[in-house]
């Protein structure tokens, strides 16, 4: 049986590279070629590497070769970085050259508004069908390949993982990778496909709904080529995968904004979240919002029900947690008054006073509660009760009085202790770090958050995030349940996806 996916299986793991347009007169922002052929090295990429210039030479030990046809041996893979007036011959070269793919760097296509342009940006969809050779882009930084040691960013993760990411924009791609990176996500394959007049939107969510290496898909999408095929290809994918999308250009001013960045005739915020919500896709509305679901996806086991406890410091940060969670639909049952008692003793026997703490849902103990000791027993009896299906912690790193030193000697017992005790616990935990009050809150962050997704327990920046998130994953267990699929969920104990 022919795999209908087989040219994009060739293109995903390729065994050689040819950087087109590279310069040998110097390094720098101007000579793109040369940063992709960095990033490519240090990304320890497994095959062959070969520059491309008119002028041949010599550039970091390897040669230049004047045409694509001049290489002598097979190219899988080419990085375009030459003028747009020169990519229609450059496609004729790579299929004389049995090229699979090239990923066309440059703009100057659909996005200028131009008639040549689009013109332009036509043609090469036409060669492209006509020859076999797939084109992403143009206008696009083309693929992330963990596996395979292809980047186009220096520090990328160089380990892969189970997360599929497209993304019409290629700075978006770009934070959303760096962002998700930094706590904890890993990336199978990522495509930045810009103006798409080849491999689009539609053919990548259809090829990810049967790639293996693939448990969660993120896309953000500012516009697509043909409405159905998207439709079906989407519906398909989220019965057997969480997707992801964040939409590009949603307002009328969004939409002026996306026609001027990749061409992109955007539809109606209106008919994009009825399809999201007819197909059990995951929307959401910013970048920070798709790392938020894809933390929440790869780490989070799924709870039984929407009953929360809150653990953490300041009356006014519970407050406010509080607020978060109740708006997006979690219930904060009161503790108990067996439970309350016994966390009274806990205290008395620590401190002898109970003074300054709020022992209900939430609960706020005050810093002097930093002994290993009572923050295991308070998180192991808050846990063991029947009352909650879930427990938020979280550390205001600048909301108490002390400096960040003594602060953090303070929060490095909690951390460490809801790590161990949600280790031992088949009820999700979830941790916020609040940080954003200063720079240094924000460096000092930069660890608990490290040790958090080390420990694959969530981590987020926000309570607000953490619920929003927490509420899709539930949302989303629902909609599975719904149409009778357990593909990605065997047990609600167990993490949605790993």
């Amino acid at each position: 049986m022919v795999n209908r996916f087989e040219s994009l299986d060739r293109i995903f793991s390729p065994k050689s590279v040819a950087i087109v347009g590279i310069s040998t007169s110097g390094g720098g922002v101007s000579n793109t070629g040369k940063l992709f052929l960095d990033i490519l090295l240090e990304h320890r990429f497994k095959g062959n590497i070969y520059p491309v210039n008119p002028r041949g030479g010599e550039i970091s030990g390897f040669r230049v070769y004047p045409n694509i046809n001049d290489i002598p041996q097979p190219v899988d893979y080419v990085i375009s970085c030459i003028p747009a007036a020169h990519i229609l011959q450059l496609i004729k070269d790579c299929a004389r050259n049995g090229v699979k793919a090239v990923s066309v760097f440059t703009a100057g296509f659909s996005e200028t508004g131009y008639v040549e342009g689009r013109e332009l940006e036509r043609e090469i969809g036409r060669l492209a069908r006509e020859t076999g050779v797939r084109i992403i882009g143009p206008n696009c930084m083309g693929m992330y390949l963990p596996k395979a040691g292809v980047s186009f960013a220096a520090d990328f993760p160089e380990d892969s993982g189970c997360v599929g990411l497209i993304c019409q924009s290629g700075g978006n791609t770009i934070y959303t990778v760096r962002a998700a990176a930094e706590r904890g996500i890993r990336f199978s394959k990522v495509i930045s496909y810009g103006n798409a007049c080849d491999v689009n939107e539609s053919e990548l969510l259809e090829y990810f709904a049967q790639d293996d290496e693939t448990n969660i898909v993120a896309a953000y999408v500012e516009g697509v080529k043909d409405g159905r095929r998207f439709s079906r290809a989407l519906r398909d994918l989220c019965a057997v995968k969480p997707v992801a999308i964040l939409k590009g250009g949603y307002t009328d001013a969004g939409k002026g904004a996306a026609a001027s960045h990749t061409g992109s005739l955007a539809g109606s915020d209106e008919m994009w979240g009825s399809l999201m919500e007819q197909v059990g896709a995951i929307r959401v509305h910013s970048l920070d919002e798709l790392v938020d679901v894809l933390v929440t996806f790869q780490f989070m086991r799924v709870p039984q029900g929407r009953r929360m406890a809150i653990y953490g410091v300041g009356g006014g940060a519970t407050v406010l947690a509080t607020d978060d969670c109740a708006a997006a639909g979690f219930l904060l049952p009161p503790l108990s008054e067996e439970i309350r008692e016994e966390l009274r003793e806990e205290l008395r026997r620590a401190f002898g006073s109970d003074v300054g703490t709020i022992l209900g849902n939430p609960l706020d103990f005050p810093p002097i509660a930093s002994s290993d000791d009572v923050y295991s027993s308070v998180l192991r009896k808050i846990l063991g009760w029947d009352g909650i299906d879930l427990l938020l912690c979280h550390v205001p790193l600048r909301g108490i009085m002390l400096t960040l030193p003594l602060a953090c000697a303070i929060f490095d017992a909690q951390v460490r202790n809801v790590l161990k005790i949600a280790n031992e616990s088949i009820k999700p935990v979830a941790m916020v770090v609040h940080c954003l009050a200063s720079a240094e809150s924000r460096q000092a962050a930069s660890r608990y958050v490290a040790e958090c997704s080390e420990a694959g327990l969530p981590v987020y920046y926000s309570v607000a995030g953490a619920a929003k998130a927490i509420d899709r994953l539930l949302r989303y267990d629902d909609y599975r349940r719904s149409i009778g699929s357990t593909t990605c969920c065997n047990s609600s104990h167990a993490p949605l996806v790993r």
